[in-house]
């Protein structure tokens, strides 16, 4: 084989690899979904989540020898983003209690929108009637989904999910400053550990932890932190051969995928209206991304 077919090879497989990471990440959220209606809560399965991983890649590190620990600037930058993903977590897990998990997956992946805007407003580099349309597009849609109507639908789980998306935008904004100095898998480690803390002192000062009530909620608790490990390792394993732009927009993917999951696995269906604007928020969403491809962002 030659030296071309070989890299070809292997980016193929680390298209494979990062396919199966976001399928692992759609399956947490069903995971948790699953856990919910056995009796589970969100504080439960963000608990299983992040502690059982960060339990995970102690061992990792320790097998391998090496030190899990940071640079002070960089341990405590990756330990305050962990503050900021425990309520992103939360808000996101949080809002599956109110409303489906699909329409949850399409509010809060209006995040790579709000991460654009943001970065040019840093910048200051003007928006452009692109950006500013697929904006508007995404916004529409998402008011499509929700049948222009909060009567039907809880508007703690809808404000939850938005929670989500402005956290989430939050930590790429932040977690991509951060890697340009440190090691990912240590700034992973760092961030599950604070947020585990987090959450676990939430369960014993407050008591709100609820456990599933029978086998199936407790197989999917303990699923859930394995399909994360893959999630997270598959992930993070692809950047060195795609690129980080190429992986950012094959993982705009998973919103498809969860809403996909959530019909088939969980029974949810949507309209024909709602799928419309799920269109709407998936295209804007790739519009996005393409137009900051096109331009080095």
């Amino acid at each position: 084989m030659t030296e071309p077919q070989a890299s070809h090879g292997k980016q193929w497989a680390a298209l494979a690899t990062l396919i199966a990471a976001l399928m692992g990440y759609s399956l947490c959220v069903i995971m948790a979904r699953t856990v919910y209606d056995h009796g589970g809560n969100a504080l439960t399965a963000l608990i299983s989540r992040m502690g059982l991983f960060a339990i995970g890649m102690l061992i990792f590190f320790r097998v391998r020898g090496e030190s899990p620990m940071l640079a002070p600037s960089e341990r405590y930058a990756s330990l305050g983003l962990g503050v900021v993903i425990t309520i992103q977590s939360y808000a996101y897990y949080s809002s599956f209690e109110f409303i489906p998990v699909s329409l949850a997956a399409l509010v809060f992946y209006t995040y790579p929108t709000l991460v654009a805007v943001a970065v040019r407003l840093i910048s200051r580099t003007k928006l452009t009637p692109l950006m500013l349309g697929a904006l508007v597009t995404a916004f529409f849609g998402i008011a499509l989904v929700l049948e222009v109507s909060l009567e039907t639908l809880n508007p703690w789980g809808i404000a939850r999910a938005f929670v989500a998306s402005i956290g989430m935008a939050t930590t790429a904004i932040v977690s991509s400053r951060i890697l340009r100095r440190a090691d990912s898998r240590r700034m992973a480690l760092h961030t599950a550990a604070a947020a585990s803390t987090i959450y676990i002192l939430a369960a014993v000062l407050i008591g709100a932890a609820a456990f599933p009530v029978d086998v199936a909620g407790w197989a999917a608790l303990m699923a859930l932190p394995v399909f994360y490990v893959v999630a997270v390792i598959g992930w993070y394993s692809t950047i060195a051969v795609l690129g980080a732009l190429r992986v950012a927009f094959i993982s705009n993917c998973e919103p498809i995928f969860t809403v996909i999951l959530a019909t088939t696995l969980l029974g949810e269906v949507l309209s024909l209206q709602q799928m419309i604007g799920a269109a709407l928020v998936i295209g804007a969403i790739f519009a996005v991304q393409i137009f900051g491809r096109r331009h080095g962002a």
